[in-house]
């Protein structure tokens, strides 16, 4: 139809209708309850278990110190061992002072021993072996022979020697020996008694010649037996009281020189 005016049925066309205008409208409608807002959830707290404790001990008494541990020592040995028998040689190719008096010297290889000042006392001179200990059982031996003095007068081993008491065995430049008994208290001072029958014969060299005694002290049967050889032969066995002593070399009287060598003392079981 001419003349007639033309609308749109919805009203105002849309394609006019400003978009910002369209936004506002939607935020009114929010802020009036139109559309509830999304309800944001608490945050759940996390409850931690708590850990298992170990149970307590019982016994309340204090702990004990623990010792440190020590070394454990070395056991003691209770046996003392047995000694060896004494065994003494010498040679005097030195000086050991094994043998030891004023008027002794070791010079050469020999001991030379005297002679002693003169006394009018028959006395003895000796020497004693140092390290040969108090012996009672045993083998001795020495090579001797004279150099100087009145050679009527004998030289050899002393066997036995305590309290000035002591036994000896002499030799003599007239090949005559004999075994004696001294006590310093008997026959005022004399004191002298023959073990053999005064001096004897036996196998000896005269005058300076060297002679080699050898005795054994021994004990049997509550028994003591000394036995006498001279240069490897003439053996005589005698019988003497028990006893033991210290022994070593001597002189039988004043004013006689003489040498000694290659002595051996060994004890006996």
């Amino acid at each position: 139809m001419a003349g007639e005016a033309k609308f749109d049925s919805g009203g105002l066309e849309m394609k006019n209708f400003p978009y910002w205008t369209l936004l506002l409208l939607l935020i009114v409608a929010l802020g009036c309850g139109g559309i509830a807002p999304a309800t944001v959830p608490e945050p759940t707290a996390v409850v931690q278990k708590p850990a298992t404790q170990p149970p307590k001990p019982t016994n309340t008494a204090a702990p004990t110190d623990t010792p440190a541990p020590t070394d454990t020592p070395e056991p003691t040995a209770t046996l003392t061992p047995t000694p060896g028998p004494i065994v003494v040689d010498d040679d005097f190719s030195t000086d050991t002072g094994r043998f030891e008096c004023e008027y002794c010297k070791v010079s050469d290889g020999v001991l030379f021993m005297g002679p002693f000042p003169p006394s009018d006392t028959y006395r003895p001179y000796y020497v004693i072996c140092q390290d040969c200990g108090v012996a009672k059982n045993y083998k001795m031996s020495v090579d001797t022979w004279y150099i100087d003095g009145p050679s009527d007068r004998g030289f050899g081993l002393l066997l036995r020697e305590e309290n000035g008491m002591l036994i000896d065995v002499e030799v003599s430049t007239w090949q005559v020996y004999g075994v004696w008994a001294f006590d310093p208290s008997v026959s005022g001072g004399i004191g002298w008694e023959a073990i053999t029958d005064g001096f004897i014969f036996g196998p000896l060299k005269p005058g300076r010649a060297v002679n080699r005694v050898e005795v054994i002290m021994k004990t049997e049967n509550n028994q003591m037996t000394l036995t006498v050889n001279i240069n490897g032969k003439g053996t005589r066995a005698l019988r003497v009281d028990n006893g033991k002593g210290n022994v070593g070399l001597l002189v039988g009287m004043h004013s006689i020189g003489v040498g000694f060598d290659n002595f051996h003392f060994e004890e006996l079981p």
